[in-house]
């Protein structure tokens, strides 16, 4: 199995706030790599979530670059649905509730 180890070139950048049910914040970062064709296997496209408390690089495999790139845009989807339903609070992107990572 692939491992992503770095993202490589930033193709897209989106910056949110997450706002707990508590009131508290913390700024979170979502970065998206160019895709990239694997050496062994498929397409990758890397992406990483950076926030106070969290840092996570990975990435999504697709038979190439574009269904790569789909792909880490509904991973993101799903991640930050997750991270709102896990942590009790709400993505904020242009002061407005959403993270408009779907498409």
């Amino acid at each position: 199995m692939f491992e992503v180890t770095e993202i490589g070139q930033i193709i897209a950048t989106r910056s949110l706030v997450f706002i707990r049910e508590s009131g508290s914040s913390e700024n979170v970062v979502i970065n998206i790599g160019a895709p990239y064709e694997g050496e062994t296997e498929g397409c990758c496209c890397p992406y990483k979530i950076i926030s106070e408390t969290r840092n996570k690089l990975h990435g999504a495999f697709g038979i190439d670059t574009l269904q790569a790139l789909d792909l880490t845009m509904k991973t993101l989807n799903c991640e930050l649905e997750y991270w709102e339903r896990t942590f009790k609070g709400k993505f904020h992107f242009l002061g407005e509730e959403g993270h408009c990572c779907k498409f």
